[in-house]
């Protein structure tokens, strides 16, 4: 394409892993002539797609999924054993902690190494090394060899390096990684001047929120082979959806055979069952059990917790205006949120059932599945909205 900047074309990649290593001397010598074994993996198979100049492509993917090994071939570092990559202007890359670092120099040392590297003036790397050690949030450690940092100020100090090279295209790998706040925002400022400035940007990041907020076009990688290809949102509940089941099919999560809560079960708003839900979406939880003997005014609880392990919400149907009648055998109740006002983000949930004295268990399910939630406000600090009415009074 005419306006593309960069081409892929069908490429692949394919790595020998070795089984074992000759990790002493005396290895080579008692067996000089054993063959290593390999394992073939084939990190990325027929991968093929066009980035326009201007363009904010976001790649998204499990780890192992093969994100990286493209965007270093695309950066010249790996050759594709298939394939073809053609690029147009200069390439920025960040690629990855370290790449360009000499750990035995100190901070201002390597902002000198690392960017002439990047092909920036000496002169121009003199006059911005302070901006460069306040981006970082770096001050005071100036002096300090880098092998003595975190590794999150080796990331940062490496981002802020690479952003003042002067590039038509960025490829970004991980910048967000293990940055805290600040530096994340510092990032999203630098995200948004670059789109006023019509950069070209490749950004792979786990960082989903990010994704949605900056890229024009998603591509979604998983076992070496795009997925899906397109609108940000669309390929991010994809990738969610993904995520949460192969999250279900390695936990093993099954229906509890034993007495008390048996399952959890999330429906939408035509009571079918779902994984992925929007802000604002009617959600309800079925609570299903199966009992021995009769419960008098049972009480469920249901604790919703975030997948950082922030504890979220938590409800009681003891709280109930509505109570809930004597339960036997098999059957189930449900509770129904009209309105999800949780932020964007992965949940899963507790369920216990207690007898009426909300004193003892009868059981308690602690292993469900976990859900996505979606949202497209422009802008989310903390965890659910606030209601609430603005006015003006002069």
């Amino acid at each position: 394409m005419e306006d593309s900047v960069i081409e892929v074309k069908n490429i692949e990649k394919e790595f020998k892993i070795p089984q074992e290593r000759k990790t002493q001397l005396k290895e080579h010598f008692i067996h000089p002539f054993k063959k290593t074994k390999y394992i073939e993996f084939k990190a990325l198979s027929d991968i093929s797609f066009d980035v326009k100049k201007g363009e904010f492509l976001g790649i998204i993917g499990r780890n192992g999924s093969g994100k990286s090994t493209l965007l270093k071939i695309i950066a010249g570092i790996y050759l594709p054993d298939k394939g073809t990559v053609k690029t147009k202007g200069k390439l920025i890359p960040y690629l990855e902690l370290g790449v360009g670092f000499n750990m035995e120099l100190t901070a201002i040392e390597n902002i000198y190494l690392n960017g002439v590297i990047l092909g920036i003036p000496k002169e121009e790397l003199k006059r911005t090394y302070k901006s460069i050690i306040e981006f970082a949030g770096v001050e005071g450690f100036e002096e300090t060899q880098l092998k003595n940092y975190s590794s999150g100020m080796q990331v940062r100090l490496a981002f802020a390096i690479a952003i003042q090279a002067k590039g038509d295209v960025y490829l970004l790998d991980e910048v967000l990684a293990v940055g805290d706040n600040a530096f994340q925002q510092k990032c999203f400022n630098t995200f948004r001047e670059f789109k006023k400035e019509g950069k070209t940007i490749i950004f792979v990041s786990h960082a989903m929120g990010a994704i949605e907020e900056f890229c024009d076009r998603v591509i979604l990688i998983d076992k070496g082979k795009i997925q899906k290809e397109g609108n940000p949102f669309d390929v991010v509940k994809k990738y969610g959806d993904m995520s949460i089941l192969n999250d279900a099919k390695r936990k093993g999560i099954e229906s509890n055979d034993s007495i008390g809560l048996q399952s959890v079960k999330l429906l939408d708003s035509k009571m079918s069952e779902n994984i992925s839900f929007n802000f604002e979406d009617k959600l309800t939880i079925r609570l299903i059990y199966k009992l021995n003997d009769e419960v008098q005014d049972p009480i469920f609880t249901i604790v919703l917790t975030r997948n950082d392990g922030v504890v979220v919400a938590s409800t009681t149907s003891k709280d109930s205006k509505s109570k809930i009648g004597a339960i036997s055998g098999e059957g189930y109740v449900d509770f129904t949120i009209d309105k999800i006002k949780l932020f964007a983000g992965v949940y899963s949930l507790t369920a216990v059932l207690y007898n009426r004295d909300f004193e003892n268990p009868i059981s308690s399910l602690d292993n469900t599945p976990p859900f996505n939630i979606f949202s497209t406000r422009d802008t989310q600090v903390g965890i659910f909205e606030i209601d609430g009415e603005w006015k003006s009074q002069a």
